[in-house]
């Protein structure tokens, strides 16, 4: 068995790590990310998947809907990842639960691509934000379960400001969102952010069409009002649209039972 240390070069870990936070990831979306033409990621993926590190997701029906290929790590990509220097936080657990992506249905891929595109446009807008996906958080005990799709930091002059971003599709199932919310509004009552001594991260939604934005304001007042927490989080939406189409001012936010627009450093 070839090792692969020897045949696999930096840019191709780069790609392999790209893989591992975001889970799936189309070209487009790698070659933005690590700042590479998609002829140079498209010769660098095929290496990978010539050595078993990565695989292809693409049925019948996301070619008919003109979807694109989504790339992903095989368990034995996750362990070579793990193998290397300064990755020993890769754990076993992650690399036994990789096994099942190969047969996620295309919906959660999908959504997995729409985390990605999101997370690399806010991460243009704004040079300084960090992004934590549900790879990364698996690393630490603080964050609720479910966890978000994403957890952001941002310095502002001089003060970090934390949010937990998740991204709605419209599908009109309104019991997995009340619960969702109703998850976060419980673990900050409870007071399950205290361990950090942070001030609780700010809630983020990110809603596929402007009607699923509808819906997440009116399930989480929803939420409030049933739950009635001590100490409300601050809450803001957008749209899918909204962050495709942001310009510099980027003022696409707008806070629970407010319509003005405000922009995510003034949050």
């Amino acid at each position: 068995m070839v090792d692969g240390r020897s045949v696999i070069k930096l840019g191709q870990i780069d790609i392999l790590e790209v893989l591992y936070k975001y889970r799936f990831g189309s070209r487009v979306l790698i070659a933005n990310a690590l700042g590479i033409s998609a002829v140079t990621l498209h010769k660098k993926l095929i290496v990978l998947i010539k050595h078993g590190l990565v695989a292809t997701k693409y049925d019948g029906s996301a070619k008919i809907q003109g979807k694109p290929v989504a790339y992903f790590l095989t368990p034995k990509g996750i362990r070579f990842l793990q193998s290397l220097e300064d990755h020993s936080y890769i754990s076993d657990t992650t690399i036994k639960a990789s096994y099942r992506d190969k047969a996620l249905a295309p919906a959660t891929i999908s959504h997995c691509l729409q985390v990605f595109s999101h997370i690399l446009r806010l991460k243009h807008r704004y040079q300084e934000l960090k992004a934590y996906l549900r790879r990364d958080m698996n690393r630490f005990s603080y964050f609720p379960e479910p966890q978000p799709d994403a957890f952001l930091s941002l310095s502002v002059e001089g003060e970090i400001k934390r949010f937990f971003l998740d991204v709605i599709t419209d599908t009109g199932e309104r019991k997995p969102l009340f619960q969702r919310v109703s998850a976060y509004i419980d673990f900050f009552d409870k007071g399950g952010w205290k361990v950090t001594n942070t001030e609780p991260p700010i809630l983020l939604f990110i809603a596929e069409t402007s009607r699923a934005e509808r819906m997440v304001r009116r399930m989480v007042k929803g939420a409030l009002s049933h739950l009635e927490p001590d100490n409300e989080p601050e809450i803001f939406t957008t749209t899918q649209k909204a962050i495709e189409n942001m310009d510099s001012e980027a003022l696409i936010w707008t806070a629970l039972g407010d319509d003005e627009l405000v922009v995510l450093t003034d949050i």
